[in-house]
């Protein structure tokens, strides 16, 4: 008897308590998200769902190598040398046509390391985060196009070079000396013969005026000896 007052005591508390913690959460504010009609805003540079513009990738094959989990597969080969010139959206030429670019996102771990080496910038993370499925093999994304359309005038073309003035030379007058060039490279310079006359405005140098050279001596007067009284 004692222990069946006990159980039904037990099942009444039990039931207290959790109405308790019920009619305490009835009157505040609800926190739960009624989704999918509401949806958390995803903060800035999420990593969700990748992409790649195909009409921009060149099939360097940078992306694959910095994958960890292999789940990008590419494969491409040389355009025709005589093809009309095609440009991603940067102005990269492409040269190589890619046949194959698929993306396994079963295998992806968002590491978001595929898109820094990138050059072009065409593969990147999307906020789309809404993909669950109950196959696997619909997470294999095939990107590469038959008939994409790309673009056949480099939509950056490089910044034309600045036209260098003609050197022209500075008029000689007529009986000034003439400015000395320097020789290019691989011509030998001729010796200048010495000149053959003095031309008229080259004067030839004047000489200071000289102290007069010294004469001789000039001789002492001769002076009479004088007599002696006796």
């Amino acid at each position: 008897m004692t222990g069946w007052a006990r159980d039904v005591w037990d099942g009444v508390y039990t039931t207290l308590v959790g109405m308790r913690i019920t009619w305490r959460h009835l009157f505040t504010r609800s926190a739960t998200l009624q989704y999918p009609e509401e949806k958390w805003q995803l903060p800035p540079k999420s990593r969700m769902r990748l992409f790649m513009k195909y009409e921009d990738c060149i099939g360097c094959g940078q992306c694959v190598r910095a994958c960890p989990v292999s789940c990008i597969y590419l494969k491409a080969d040389k355009r025709d040398p005589k093809a009309a010139p095609i440009f991603a959206a940067d102005g990269t030429p492409i040269k190589l046509d890619v046949k194959v670019f698929d993306i396994d996102m079963s295998l992806c771990c968002y590491c978001n390391l595929c898109t820094y080496p990138c050059p072009t910038n065409c593969i990147y993370m999307t906020p789309e985060y809404e993909f669950a499925a109950t196959d696997l093999t619909s997470h294999l994304y095939h990107f590469a196009k038959p008939n994409a359309k790309f673009l056949t005038v480099n939509p950056k073309p490089p910044a034309a070079k600045p036209a260098t003035p003609p050197v022209t030379k500075a008029p000689v007058a007529p009986g000034s000396a003439a400015t000395a060039v320097a020789p290019s490279p691989g011509d030998v310079p001729k010796p200048v013969p010495p000149p053959t006359g003095t031309p008229a405005n080259n004067p030839p140098p004047q000489v200071p005026p000289q102290p007069p050279s010294a004469g001789p001596l000039p001789t002492p007067p001769k002076t009479e000896p004088e007599p002696s009284g006796a």
